[in-house]
Parts: structure tokens; C-alpha cells; sequence
């Protein structure tokens, strides 16, 4: 069992250098020598734990969407549902230097998936896992008489992930245009035109700003 233990972390630890360098240097000028230098350790090192780049690259996007659901999962989720739905979409975006990291190589791994098969599949799992999130928020908040009257839970999802994506996207790349607070302004908005006014706008902008 340790063994195994052992090496699982150190599949992990070469999965997070590589997103450390993919980061700094982009998947392209990526090499399995550059990984095993982030490490400090030979490249020799790095195939015993992956065969080939591919195989790293697959295991390195599997971790990426694994560690972007364990923040998911530690939300607390209470109400209002409209600030649970913000504090998850929050949380996708790249807010801070950790997620900002992980989101660059996101970008970098994103074309691959036309491709890739196995690439497109994960990708399209993660994907589908966050509009079932958001469905059954929403949905919750439906029930509940919070969804203003009308909408489509499972439709305002994907309209809802299709936003969270295009805001990391501008926020990596066009950071002059979409900053932090802009980013939060832009989503704060789009969840106040879904939800009913069960509460002052205003003091739930505030509030959800400080987030």
C-alpha cells in the first residue's frame, strides 16, 4: 500500500510541475526534459511514471479538472441560491495567482481537444459536470421561487458556463479590459437578471464583491 501511495504522489508531483511549466513556457515548447528540470530530477525519472508526453498531458488535464472540482465541492452551499451560484462561479474564474495558473494551462490544453479524443472526452465530462451543477441550482432555485419566471434551468446553465469560459479567456488574455472586479461586476450582473428581486440589489452586490 505505501508503495502504491508513493506512487501515486509522485504522479502527481510531475503532473504539477508540468502545469508549472506549461504555464511558463506553453504546451508547445513543453518538452519532458524541461518537466524532470522543474523537478530537479532526470528525465529517466519522469518516463517511469509516464511513457510518453501524451500520456503526461492526458494525466496533467485529468488532475487540472480534479483539483477545479474539489474547490467546487468545498462551497458551502447555503442560501440565497443566488450567492451560492456566484460563489461557485467565482470560483472558476481566475481570481487568484493559484487558479490563474491552473486556467493559463487550461487555455494551452483547450485546442487539443479537437484532436484528441481522449482530450475532447475529459473535457466534455468536466463541462457536463458543471452545467449539472448549475442545473440543479438553479433548478433549486426554481422550486423555491427565487428564478425569475420562465426560465429554463438546464438552458441558463450553459448560457451561464459558456459566460464563466468567455471571462477567463478575456480575463488571461485582455487583463486591461476584463480585471478582477470587472470579471465579478459582469457575473454578479448576469445571475441579478436570473433571479427574482427576493432581496435589495444593491446590499447583495456589496456583499458578493467582497467574494
Amino acid at each position: 500500500m505505501p508503495r502504491t501511495a508513493d506512487h501515486d504522489e509522485r504522479r502527481i508531483q510531475v503532473a504539477e510541475a508540468l502545469l508549472r511549466t506549461v504555464a511558463r513556457k506553453g504546451l508547445a515548447r513543453t518538452t519532458l526534459a524541461d518537466i524532470a528540470d522543474e523537478m530537479g530530477v532526470s528525465v529517466g525519472l519522469v518516463q517511469r511514471y509516464f511513457r510518453s508526453k501524451t500520456a503526461l498531458l492526458r494525466f496533467g488535464v485529468e488532475h487540472l479538472y480534479r483539483r477545479g472540482e474539489e474547490r467546487l465541492l468545498a462551497v458551502d452551499p447555503v442560501p440565497p441560491i443566488h450567492d451560492l451560484a456566484y460563489r461557485l462561479a467565482l470560483t472558476l474564474l481566475p481570481q487568484d495567482e493559484e487558479r490563474r495558473l491552473e486556467l493559463t494551462v487550461w487555455l494551452e490544453f483547450l485546442p487539443a481537444t479537437v484532436t484528441d479524443p481522449e482530450m475532447a472526452r475529459m473535457h466534455g465530462e468536466a463541462t457536463r459536470a458543471v452545467i449539472d451543477m448549475f442545473t440543479r441550482v438553479l433548478a433549486a432555485a426554481r422550486e423555491r421561487g427565487e428564478l425569475a419566471e420562465g426560465l429554463d434551468p438546464a438552458e441558463e446553465a450553459r448560457a451561464l458556463d459558456a459566460l464563466i469560459d468567455g471571462l477567463t479567456m478575456h480575463q488571461l488574455t485582455n487583463p486591461d479590459l476584463y480585471g478582477d472586479a470587472d470579471s465579478r461586476a459582469m457575473l454578479r450582473r448576469h445571475l441579478d437578471r436570473l433571479f427574482t428581486a427576493g432581496e435589495d440589489t444593491d446590499e447583495r452586490n456589496t456583499e458578493g464583491d467582497r467574494g
